[in-house]
């Protein structure tokens, strides 16, 4: 499977994150023949994230400075877009008007109210068309997306997070790390064990290289997903987020947010079920 181009938007908050978000999207980039980078920023329109932030006329001057230094410094020219919005709404309905391909996002992590009212970054990608790449570090030297790791669980709409570890997989010649969760229940169990033929079969019959772990027994699958992450020198996490997210998951803590947010700092794919 031949990535020949490639449609990127990087969200842009004009912050070293974001930056990071852009040397990833030109790191992807040069995987392919041609790629498109858009820099993204949104002018929120009254909130509580309002207060102090940029004027539309400010942001669109600071921006189009910004993709000058990009291009003297990177040699790579981006399009620059403001939009008036919601940030929680704004990025995923643009990426999805003009067919993106990635939205590569740089988060700062769950902080100060946000671990109160749940991760920024979880709620803008929740019910996105679009899958978003969310990364808080610079890329490392050499290869990316060497290692994979792949959480499977009893959900049975994995076909779209399927498509995309195989097409992660042969851009980047990568490997996939299944882990699977510890069951306690015979039916959950089944169907994990259901989850796991059928990425196999998918896997395997696409020639991706793979390897299957077990969490262990009472460990808490988010950590278990991240430290497998460390122990094997992960460089992607590839997550499917829970549809239908709700206030009381931002506040209690949809697990996903937690690997998104994730103390090792590994990026996260995310795919959402409102793909499938």
């Amino acid at each position: 499977m031949e990535i020949k181009s490639q449609k990127l938007i990087v969200p842009w908050d004009f912050t070293n994150v974001s930056e990071n978000a852009l040397l990833y999207a030109l790191k992807i980039g040069s995987f392919t023949d041609s790629f498109t980078i858009d820099l993204i920023h949104v002018v929120e329109a009254g909130g509580m994230f309002a207060k102090g932030k940029l004027t539309e006329k400010e942001a669109s001057e600071k921006i189009k400075s910004d993709a000058v230094r990009i291009k003297e410094q990177y040699g790579v020219d981006v399009k620059t877009v403001i939009q008036e919005g919601s940030i929680f709404h704004t990025i995923s309905e643009y990426a999805f008007d003009i067919e993106a391909d990635t939205v590569i996002m740089g988060t700062h992590g769950i902080k100060g109210v946000q671990k109160l009212t749940g991760s920024k970054a979880l709620k803008v990608i929740a019910g996105s068309n679009v899958p978003f790449l969310v990364i808080q570090d610079a890329p490392k030297e050499g290869r990316i997306f060497e290692n994979i790791v792949f959480p499977l669980d009893y959900r049975l709409n994995e076909k779209e997070r399927l498509r995309w570890a195989i097409r992660t997989a042969h851009q980047f010649n990568s490997r996939i790390h299944i882990i699977l969760p510890h069951a306690t229940d015979a039916g959950i169990q089944k169907k994990v064990n259901y989850n796991l033929a059928f990425a196999k079969k998918h896997l395997e019959a696409n020639e991706i290289n793979l390897d299957v772990h077990n969490a262990a027994k009472g460990a808490n699958y988010s950590d278990e997903i991240v430290k497998l992450a460390v122990d094997i020198e992960a460089d992607l996490i590839l997550i499917m987020t829970t549809p239908n997210l709700d206030f009381t998951d931002y506040i209690f803590g949809a697990q996903e947010q937690y690997v998104i947010a994730n103390n090792a700092k590994i990026p996260v794919l995310c795919v959402n079920p409102a793909m499938v």
